[in-house]
């Protein structure tokens, strides 16, 4: 089976008559978007959001089906059979049949309107909100309808979808780019830039980012990195999860929070070198005159470049990064979990705090797509008491599962404050050696500086005692760093396991009388309040710099 993957989605929108002059113009365009996400996102499956509508919708299906080996998701305004008899033609309803046929995943609009343009208007604005890219074949004229393309756009750049988040005016969903290939509509004559692609990016200035282009490609990098892992791992998605009522949804949990785990074991065992590094640089300084001097050097020598290997490496693989994000996914795809097996058709995606949002774009845009995949429908029917009880257990199971974790015998709360003890004290050791080596030295000795760089001789104990002292330096700071996160993480997790300690007892009054409104209010306040203290860790993590830690 093929490794458990989650896949970059692309959406397309656009007229349904186009000039057929042109349509080879716009194929090539096409194909030059798709090859440029490819390029940028070589590891990451494709996933196209798509009406099949006859025109825009059938042309990018088409060509991301047969040169991208996409996998399609149809977005239906309204039920497939009715919709099918908007197509005229038996050769049109057969293509129709044959693309819906491929569908990894159908989803309808959950309403049926009299009036037809309500239900495009929903597709239009689901396939804009869960897409990583939208595709636009259009000629930049106002809509002529409700749902119509111009609209659309405007919702992806905007980042405000009709329909969705009724209760939550100040909800930020997720803006993103718009690839607009400039389209001509049938009967009309295609102007002399037809196929030719503008970029269209959300105003990033009002959201502190540097530009739109950067945030999309930051998406695309972060969905890349998460796939090449991912296949890395090289495990299938049954594998990962024992949930099938969200099969996706847990194994995204499941493969984040071990990924996590990796990454946060790989950035303590390289601060741990350096640490070893920088004692054995410092005690083969101390031994001069015990061992010969070139075999000094020799260890010496070889402690520094070892530690200062480690180093980059781990700067460079940007380990405590990809620690922070994937334990920040991991925790979204927890919450995902416990709110669907409690019965609740709510994506996390759409209950960050507002004011954080747009710190974890690529987390809330992966938490959506799995959500998306595992097609978590919102029921039309009162749940049945079995149901109930189910929901309710679930709901208990999480909240009790969630304090244990906190608070059990060997809970995180408890080891962080553990770990961030032994880093300090490593941080303290490596400082000190740093400072002996300076006062025991003739490092700051100006008149022999002097003369080393007026004769021009190559010191080389000079330089190994600048060396050592910047390991040393370099060392303390990164326990430093290690420190103040595993501080960060038992504070935080101390704060969560106030929550849900509370939590459990209210979850228990509601069981006692069944009140079943109260308990589902319950779970979704703690998973807000989860997700709110988790972005907070997440940027004070990515902003950490060295500076005392406040009381």
């Amino acid at each position: 089976m093929p490794p458990f993957q989650v896949p970059l989605t692309v959406g397309v929108t656009g007229h349904r008559q186009i000039a057929g002059d042109c349509t080879e113009a716009i194929e090539a365009a096409v194909v030059s978007l798709l090859e440029g996400v490819r390029a940028k996102a070589p590891d990451a499956p494709l996933l196209l959001l798509t009406g099949l509508a006859e025109g825009a919708d059938r042309l990018v299906a088409r060509v991301a089906l047969e040169r991208f080996d996409a996998e399609l998701v149809v977005v239906l305004p309204r039920a497939a059979q009715s919709y099918r008899d908007d197509f005229a033609t038996p050769d049109s309803k057969a293509e129709f049949d044959r693309l819906l046929g491929t569908a990894r995943l159908v989803v309808t609009c959950p309403e049926d309107h009299a009036d037809p343009t309500v239900g495009y208007a929903w597709a239009g604005n689901f396939t804009a909100l869960h897409c990583h890219l939208l595709i636009a074949l259009w000629d930049g004229d106002e809509a002529r309808g409700d749902g119509g393309t111009a609209e659309i756009v405007a919702a992806k750049l905007k980042g405000r979808y009709v329909g969705w988040n009724k209760g939550e005016p100040l909800q930020y969903d997720e803006g993103g780019a718009v690839a607009h290939v400039i389209t001509a509509r049938a009967g009309e004559t295609p102007p002399a830039s037809v196929g030719q692609t503008h970029w269209l990016y959300p105003d990033a200035v009002r959201i502190g980012a540097r530009s739109g282009e950067n945030r999309h490609v930051a998406v695309l990098s972060a969905f890349n990195t998460l796939n090449r892992l991912l296949k890395r791992d090289g495990r299938a998605r049954d594998t990962w999860t024992a949930d099938q009522a969200a099969p996706t949804v847990d194994a995204l949990k499941s493969a984040t929070d071990h990924l996590a785990s990796q990454f946060q074991r790989r950035t303590n065992i390289a601060v741990r070198f350096m640490v070893l590094a920088t004692i054995v640089a410092a005690v083969s300084s101390a031994l001069h005159g015990t061992i010969p001097p070139s075999l000094a050097k020799i260890i010496t020598t070889s402690a520094l470049v070892a530690g200062f290997a480690v180093w980059l490496t781990s700067t460079r693989s940007r380990w405590q990064r990809l620690h922070t994000d994937l334990r920040a996914l991991a925790e979204a795809g927890r919450i995902q979990a416990a709110w669907i097996a409690s019965g609740l058709p709510l994506c996390v995606a759409d209950h960050y705090n507002p004011a954080q949002a747009t710190s974890v774009a690529w987390i809330r845009r992966a938490i959506r797509t799995a959500f998306l995949l595992d097609d978590v429908q919102r029921a039309h029917a009162a749940p049945s008491p079995q149901d109930r009880k189910r929901h309710a257990d679930a709901g208990h199971a999480w909240i009790d599962e969630q304090v244990a974790y906190f608070l059990g015998n060997n809970g995180v709360v408890s080891r962080y404050r553990r770990q961030a003890r032994t880093f300090a004290i490593l941080g303290l050791v490596c400082l000190g050696i740093g400072l002996l080596i300076v006062a025991g030295n003739k490092f700051l000795d100006v008149t022999q500086l002097q003369q080393t760089v007026r004769e021009s001789v190559f010191d080389t104990t000079l330089l190994l005692q600048v060396g050592r002292i910047a390991l040393a330096i370099t060392a303390s700071v990164q326990a430093y760093q290690a420190f103040m996160s595993f501080g960060d993480l038992q504070r935080s997790f101390a704060v969560s396991a106030h929550l849900f300690s509370l939590a459990r007892d209210e979850a228990r009054a509601a069981a006692a009388t069944d009140d079943q409104p109260r308990l589902i209010r319950l779970i979704v306040q703690l998973g807000r309040a989860a997700l709110v203290e988790n972005v907070s860790w997440v940027i004070l993590r990515r902003q950490r710099r060295i500076k005392p830690p406040s009381a």
